[in-house]
């Protein structure tokens, strides 16, 4: 594979450097992990709330929804520093990973992560537009949620098979 070959070449230098220093692995791999922490923490449990008040009042799901509004700019800063750090452990050994199906799964699965999290965020924004007591409506977020929830937990296990092989 010409190009495959052409981006280790590219990415060489950074390989050669990451393999030769420890504090940079060190605050490589912490940015991955806390950024996919902070990231996954906050949208499970923006998550479990959904499915907590998908009975309740009216009031209180409208309140959850202008508080999930709220965390989607700090969802997506941390999963932009988990992909940052995750091009560079990639960049890191690209030979090896560019061939590891459980790589390419992975990044599929964040993919979808990120077309979940748009189609959640439209189904929150058409919620906040119209009474959030509209059933069908808040029933379309519990099952982007739970889809949400699977994803994050997917992702997660095709990093650790990652280290596995």
């Amino acid at each position: 594979m010409p190009v495959l070959e052409s981006l280790i070449t590219a990415a060489e230098p950074w390989a050669r450097f990451y393999s030769d220093s420890t504090p940079t692995q060190a605050v490589v791999l912490f940015a991955h992990v806390g950024g996919m922490l902070w990231s996954g923490g906050l949208a499970l449990s923006a998550d479990r709330a959904v499915w907590k008040l998908r009975t309740a009042a009216a009031e209180e799901r409208t309140r959850l929804l202008a508080e999930i509004g709220r965390l989607h700019p700090a969802v997506l800063t941390g999963l932009g520093i988990s992909v940052l750090s995750g091009l560079l452990l990639t960049a890191a050994d690209l030979e090896e990973f560019a061939t590891s199906p459980f790589w390419w799964r992975k990044v599929v699965m964040v993919g979808f992560l990120l077309a979940n999290g748009a189609w959640l965020q439209r189904q929150e924004r058409r919620m906040r537009s119209a009474p959030a007591t509209v059933l069908p409506k808040w029933k379309m977020l519990t099952v982007a949620s739970a889809l949400s929830i699977t994803l994050w937990f997917t992702v997660v296990l095709f990093g650790v098979l990652l280290t596995f092989v």
